[in-house]
């Protein structure tokens, strides 16, 4: 779907011009996006969505848990949809923790993707039986272990359980396998995570 979205300056504020997602893309112009990553706290691990194979962008590609794109006028929270959307779990603002605005500009095949990213973090157990997964946008989730996050962002190969169809299935990832542009994001959101743990 085109979305309408907010247009941004390149500090974040609002332009008050309107277009539709695809030509923010396709012009490169700012706009704000929900992300939001799931840790588990049996483990602990992090939990992360692989993108459909029908996806434009970064398809089979491992991303952020649950993640989408605001709609003009509305503010980080409203983003929550995205989770229920996509992941199939009810989430309210007050479940997560907001981790702050993330500035990130990536190529894509359509053009320029220049995103401000409202950050959050939802500590929740999940099971696979929770989930019910938006087939035209997640192909399955996977849990990977937080003392396993270091390792894979510094190119290792680690273990990962991938949740497909309710089944558990051994794998494993590298940081190759995640959306290009990573820059220690990834990292961070492990290392907050761990302090969101730990009180």
């Amino acid at each position: 779907m085109d979305e309408k979205i907010d247009v941004l300056d390149e500090r974040g504020e609002k332009t008050g011009r309107v277009v539709c997602k695809s030509e923010a893309h396709r012009t490169g112009l700012w706009h704000r996006c929900f992300h939001l990553w799931i840790v588990d706290p049996g483990g602990p691990a992090l939990l992360v969505q692989r993108r459909a194979p029908g996806k434009e962008t970064w398809p089979d590609k491992l991303d952020v848990t649950a993640a989408g794109h605001l709609m003009a006028g509305e503010g980080g929270l409203d983003g929550l949809r995205e989770v229920e959307e996509e992941l199939g779990l009810s989430v309210r603002g007050d479940d997560v923790v907001a981790l702050g605005t993330r500035r990130n500009e990536l190529e894509i095949p359509s053009g320029t993707d220049r995103e401000f990213q409202d950050v959050f973090l939802l500590v929740r157990r999940i099971e696979p039986s929770d989930l019910r997964l938006q087939r035209e946008e997640v192909a399955s989730v996977a849990r990977l272990r937080l003392d396993d996050l270091e390792a894979l962002c510094e190119g290792e190969e680690v273990p990962m359980q991938e949740w497909v169809d309710g089944e558990v299935r051994a794998a494993r990832a590298r940081i190759s396998d995640f959306v290009p542009g990573e820059d220690g994001y990834l990292l961070g959101v492990a290392r907050a995570a761990r302090k969101v743990l730990a009180g």
